[in-house]
């Protein structure tokens, strides 16, 4: 047989390996398995029965397949799936039915685009062939109804690459592509929506595809070494540095490289914007305790958004301002005000890594006492800052009334160190980061995004992934109901991925209480208890999860807070899925 005339062999065949398959779907989930999916979260679908049988197939025969993971909503199972790739790192993904499925997808689209999260978003495709034509043909009236003009366009502008898998493709071939290009930089999600017809097609006793990694994955990039000296002879000649950062902590490799470079030069790291990841330890003396933009004089930037609002805390204007990241002008974003005088197209451990080789070899003896000063003041702020924090916490423990400072403050007193904390809060979410005093790269997560309800979806994926370690999530109510959480707590139950989920209760959307009032003082609206920012009485979380299998407990008393918490955190080291909700009182005062 002449080899170019199969199918299936390519010019690329040198690195092309052979798998057992009966049909097309045999190679897309191999091809997920090898290119590091360990998970699919799946919810059913009447075109989805491929991704089953296929699963169930490999099991039996020893083929490659990721775990198939039932889920009961599609904006549970993406943000799962966000929350697997969050925590090990490696790709994930959903399968979802159709164009209804896909969209039902919703905000965690968002989600996953704007948190550079490599995950494979797949959705199953009306079928088209005339029925009775071929396997997997027409055979329902309502799939008339099931094609829309264009599938991937649901979602084109939140993803890396969007992809509907033809019939002269290497169904294979199509994965490792789309996965190469997920967890390439900037990372990202991706999307391919799968015919019935194609998912069914037949192969000839092999395939042939190579996996992710024989594609190859673009590897960490390096700054020119005269930036890197000019960088460092500004931080060593300032009076008045600041680090800022939001996403390093991806890398726990550059999370070293900045501790070691921050304690050489005694420089302040700060997270301003929407922090996704811990970037530096919490506890470090010089984390927060430093200048702010305003009053820098040379700012580092560190894979960071919005380090600054342009116009309130802008750096002066004769700050020396470094950028640094893998995408430094942000092409994602179409709106950029911010300024640099460098900006560094690189990885930032190998840029920090760098700044620290070339600032050793310039320090002299005005810069080492100039150093220890700052060091010496850091470390005094530092302390006081953790003394009011203490303080603050033992004058909400004495009132009657509980509060987001003293859940807050309870729930660090049982993390361990190890322990993977969420913080999805808003108006709490500040008290959450100040006592949770996380210090250990990969132990706190944020979405990335301005997604509501990402949280309890993530939670589960996180605990799938990181089954041997505690995994809480700190939210609000409002983003909690979000998060669609009764389904996520069923899947913690079903799959016995116990995680803790504290609900901060207070009946209220802090953007349509606080922030209406900031937007209209002394408005009409504010006026008549904010409608449309509160919603009395709250949903009854603790029997919600209670009805699914789960731990739940209602807490009204202060004094009841720590011991609900480590009631739940008990039960979720069953493998049971628990919630402690605490009323807290409404925004509206």
């Amino acid at each position: 047989m002449n080899k170019m005339a199969d199918p299936q062999v390519q010019a690329g065949d040198n690195f092309w390996n052979e798998y057992g398959a009966d049909e097309w779907s045999d190679a897309i989930v191999a091809s997920m398995k090898l290119g590091g999916i360990d998970q699919l979260y799946f919810v059913s679908g009447s075109e989805m029965a491929f991704f089953q049988e296929a699963i169930a197939k490999a099991e039996n025969k020893g083929w490659p397949a990721p775990k198939l993971v039932t889920m009961m909503h599609e904006s549970v199972a993406l943000h799962a799936a966000l929350g697997s790739a969050m925590v090990s790192g490696k790709p994930s993904a959903a399968a979802v039915h159709v164009d209804v499925g896909t969209l039902h997808y919703g905000a965690a689209i968002h989600a996953a685009w704007r948190g550079n999260y490599p995950v494979l978003l797949t959705a199953g495709c009306g079928p088209r062939a005339f029925p009775g034509s071929m396997r997997g043909a027409r055979d329902g009236s309502i799939q008339w109804l099931q094609e829309p003009r264009d599938q991937g366009e649901i979602l084109r502008q939140y993803t890396k690459a969007d992809h509907r898998l033809e019939h002269q493709d290497n169904p294979g071939l199509m994965i490792s592509r789309l996965l190469q290009m997920a967890v390439s930089e900037p990372k990202g999600p991706v999307f391919m929506s799968i015919p019935r017809e194609s998912a069914m097609l037949p192969y000839p006793g092999t395939v042939r595809f190579p996996t992710r990694d024989q594609l190859g994955v673009s590897q960490g990039v390096f700054p020119d070494p005269a930036h890197a000296k000019t960088i460092a002879q500004w931080l060593v000649k300032s009076r008045n540095p600041l680090v800022m950062t939001e996403r390093i902590g991806k890398d726990p490799v550059a999370v070293q490289e900045l501790v070691k470079l921050a304690e050489l030069l005694a420089l302040p790291v700060s997270e301003p914007g929407n922090p996704q990841v811990l970037n530096f330890p919490k506890t470090h003396p010089n984390f927060g305790s430093g200048p702010t933009s305003a009053e820098a004089d040379v700012c580092l930037v560190l894979e960071s958004i919005s380090p600054w609002l342009p116009g309130i805390d802008t750096p002066p204007k004769d700050a020396k301002i470094a950028w640094v990241s893998i995408d430094p002008v942000q092409s994602r974003f179409k709106t950029m005000e911010f300024r640099a005088d460098l900006w560094i197209p690189a990885t930032a451990a190998n840029v920090l890594r760098a700044i620290y080789e070339a600032a050793t070899g310039m320090l002299d003896k005005s810069d080492l006492s100039r150093i220890e000063e700052r060091r010496q003041r850091l470390a005094t702020r530092k302390k006081a800052m953790e003394a009011k924090l203490d303080a603050d916490a033992a004058e909400a423990a004495k009132k009657s009334v509980s509060s987001g400072l003293l859940v807050a403050h309870e729930l660090g007193k049982i993390l361990e160190p190890d322990a993977i904390l969420l913080n999805d809060g808003l108006s709490n979410g500040t008290h959450v980061e100040n006592y949770a005093r996380r210090f250990l790269p990969g132990t706190s997560y944020k979405s990335g995004s301005s997604c509501g309800g990402w949280g309890v979806g993530a939670a589960f994926g996180a605990k799938m992934v990181s089954p041997h370690r505690d995994v809480v999530l700190a939210s609000g109510d409002g983003f909690f109901q979000f998060g669609t959480p009764s389904a996520a707590l069923w899947a913690g139950a079903h799959h016995k991925a116990g995680f803790l989920s504290v609900v901060f209760v207070n009946g209220s959307y802090s953007t349509g209480t606080n922030g209406l009032k900031q937007s209209y003082p002394g408005g009409y609206a504010a006026g008549i208890q904010c409608e449309g920012g509160t919603f009395e009485p709250p949903p009854d979380f603790a029997r919600m999860s209670e009805s699914v299998g789960g731990f739940g407990e209602l807490v009204t008393n202060p004094a009841e807070i720590g011991p609900a918490l480590k009631r739940g955190l008990a039960e979720t080291r069953k493998g049971v899925p628990a919630v402690v909700a605490v009323r807290l009182p409404s925004l509206v005062q």
